[in-house]
């Protein structure tokens, strides 16, 4: 079973080592500068920051993450994870278009934003990273690793059309974003979905 799954996930390994390390730096990088940056604007500015609150709150009970008993509800929680890590890995599907960019950049100010509301409020900040560390610990990185996994595919993908026969065709970029999926993504967002279900809620009622 370890060599199955050695073998399965080998592609992703060799990718890291060609290219794939450097986009997750560089959206990590990118990620916490953009957090930063939407914080210090949404901090300064209120109306930038009541806006982006009220847009949220609407946005989040739209999304109906709960169950019938008003809960956190861990499946709807990871389909909506699951969903959004799917759809910016195939944005990267789209040469030219780094799409998988503004995906990054929508979390990071969301983030940042958020972050702002607590620290403008009467909450407290460690209230803030109370509900967000429990499960971002997992949740995070499986976001990263999809960005940045779209971003490479988009290079590749990019190259390819440009004639370049090095850059990996179609079919082996979308082979390679599926067994990052299934063999990382999947198992951190599975974990993320639990620990913010029943974790997260009992962490944050610490600081309340």
């Amino acid at each position: 079973m370890r060599r199955f799954l050695l073998a399965q996930f080998s592609p992703v390994l060799q990718a890291w080592r060609n290219g794939y390390e450097g986009e997750v730096r560089r959206s990590v990088i990118a990620f916490f500068v953009l957090i930063l940056l939407a914080f210090g604007v949404c901090l300064a500015v209120p109306e930038v920051r009541l806006g982006l609150s009220a847009y949220l709150q609407g946005f989040y009970q739209d999304m109906d993450l709960t169950d019938e008993t008003g809960a956190l509800s861990p499946l709807a929680l990871f389909l909506n994870n699951l969903r959004a890590c799917v759809v910016t890995m195939l944005y990267g599907l789209i040469p030219y278009v780094r799409m998988p960019a503004l995906a990054l950049g929508m979390n990071a100010v969301v983030l940042g934003g958020m972050a702002a509301v607590y620290a403008a409020a009467d909450s407290t900040m460690l209230l803030f990273a109370a509900g967000l560390l429990p499960h971002g610990i997992f949740e995070l990185p499986a976001l990263i690793l999809s960005f940045s996994m779209g971003l490479y595919v988009c290079g590749h993908l990019t190259r390819r059309v440009r004639g370049d026969s090095t850059a990996l065709s179609l079919r082996r970029c979308a082979s390679l974003s599926m067994r990052l999926l299934v063999f990382l993504v999947l198992p951190l967002l599975i974990l993320a979905a639990v620990t913010e279900a029943y974790v997260t809620p009992l962490v944050m009622g610490l600081f309340l």
